[in-house]
């Protein structure tokens, strides 16, 4: 009986593809393959693949040495993917990173073999492609069930901020509830103090004020706060019936400035007395709009100025010129650098946080109230904290012994 060639040749191939199959079904393949959220990744975007080394022995082998491993991992229902070629024999575990959180995953790990001897190769194009002529494969070992990183909710080691957090949150609710049933003490400070008589004065002369919110834009939040104290002296500028002069740097401040002091007048019962021409756009040139406000400051010699918000060089300029139109000035500014010069040139000066407060303290609205006292005795706890911290701390030092202080230290030490 004749044998065609072809199906020779074809049988041949198909002896050969299964004595290689044959051959990596019996190379000792890995164990125990597990996938886990990374312990230290808070994301859920990584996760750690492990396994057990395979047992190998010179019988299972027959010339061959392990040399590496192939890790690959799929997004169920795909295909899998390698993500990791492993060089190393004595590897255990590899990061699949650039995960989809609550996405269901497995693992897969081969183990692959070269001769006794041969280093591995990888090529250069691919480097996650071996170069070596020669190569077998363990079967694939896959990790038997799927799982679904989910990052962290909670970190334990921030328990004492949720603390904090919880308790300073108490501490403003309880304020709150006591400045709606009564009047709460507030710190008198001197420049607030000065405004009624700022704006009396400048009634009895019958001459303007002037208003200046700073140089920096609105989503500032000294520019924020600036304008809501010119909310409040717009009113009782409304109620003196004296004109207010807000000239200003920034287009969308001049907007909502505008609406801000129209709403004051419609309040104090004083619209028709609003004048949109007072609030106006001068430049967004730094020093062109000191010039201008100079300018305005000369020519209608306002009785008081007002400088809140964010200021730079411009400070001293603006100071100085209004100090010597006799005019009363008061600031107020969170820019450190310019403290100095307001403080020199103008008859009061609300510093820092000052400027912050004193919406509150103008208006006496009580959900502002109770925002003031709540950072007051936060930071009054802060202070308490701090001393009895570094008390405890230094005790401990001295009697290592007494493990509550250490556990004392430890709650209030910012982890991770």
């Amino acid at each position: 009986m004749k044998c065609h060639p072809a199906a020779l040749l074809l049988s041949l191939m198909l002896l050969l593809a299964c004595a290689i199959v044959a051959a990596a079904a019996d190379l000792p393949a890995p164990s125990a393959v597990t996938m886990a959220d990374d312990p230290e990744e808070d994301e859920g975007i990584i996760a750690i693949v492990s396994w057990s080394a395979p047992t190998v022995t010179e019988a299972d082998t027959e010339g061959w040495a392990l040399a590496g491993y192939e890790v690959y991992i799929r997004r169920l229902p795909d295909e899998f993917d390698m993500i990791a070629l492993i060089p190393d024999p004595e590897a255990t575990s590899t990061e699949a990173d650039n995960l989809v959180p609550w996405h269901r995953y497995e693992a897969r790990v081969d183990a692959f073999y070269l001769p006794e001897g041969e280093a591995v190769q990888v090529a250069e194009e691919q480097p996650m492609e071996l170069a070596n002529k020669q190569v077998r494969r363990s079967g694939p070992a896959v990790s038997p069930e799927p799982v679904s990183p989910v990052g962290k909710w909670f970190n334990r080691e921030r328990t004492n901020v949720l603390a904090w957090v919880i308790g300073y949150s108490a501490i403003v609710l309880l304020a709150l509830y006591f400045a709606r049933r009564r009047d709460m003490y507030i710190r008198p400070i001197a420049g607030l103090q000065a405004v009624d008589d700022a704006l009396g004065r400048a009634t009895e002369m019958g001459r303007p004020i002037l208003y200046i919110s700073g140089l920096s834009g609105i989503g500032d939040i000294a520019t924020i706060a600036a304008m809501l104290i010119l909310g409040h002296l717009a009113k009782r500028a409304a109620h003196y019936e004296t004109p207010i002069i807000v000239p200003c740097q920034d287009p969308l401040v001049m907007t909502a400035e505008r609406e801000i002091v129209r709403e004051a007048y419609l309040e104090a019962g004083k619209p028709q007395n609003y004048d949109p021409a007072n609030i106006f756009y001068v430049t967004d040139s730094q020093f062109g709009y000191v010039a201008a406000v100079d300018g305005i400051m000369l020519r209608q010699k306002p009785a008081a100025n007002f400088y809140m918000g964010y200021f730079y060089a411009e400070a001293l300029m603006l100071a100085e010129t209004g100090n010597a139109t006799g005019a009363i000035q008061i600031a107020g500014t969170d820019a450190d650098s310019q403290l100095p010069f307001f403080i020199t040139a103008c008859d009061y000066t609300l510093m820092g946080e000052e400027l912050y407060a004193a919406s509150a303290y103008l208006s006496r609205n009580p959900l502002l109230v109770a925002q003031l006292k709540g950072q007051d005795i936060g930071k009054i706890a802060i202070i308490i904290m701090l001393i009895l911290g570094t008390i405890a701390a230094t005790a401990y030092a001295a009697l290592p012994e007494v493990q509550w202080l250490q556990a004392f230290v430890d709650f209030f030490a910012v982890k991770g």
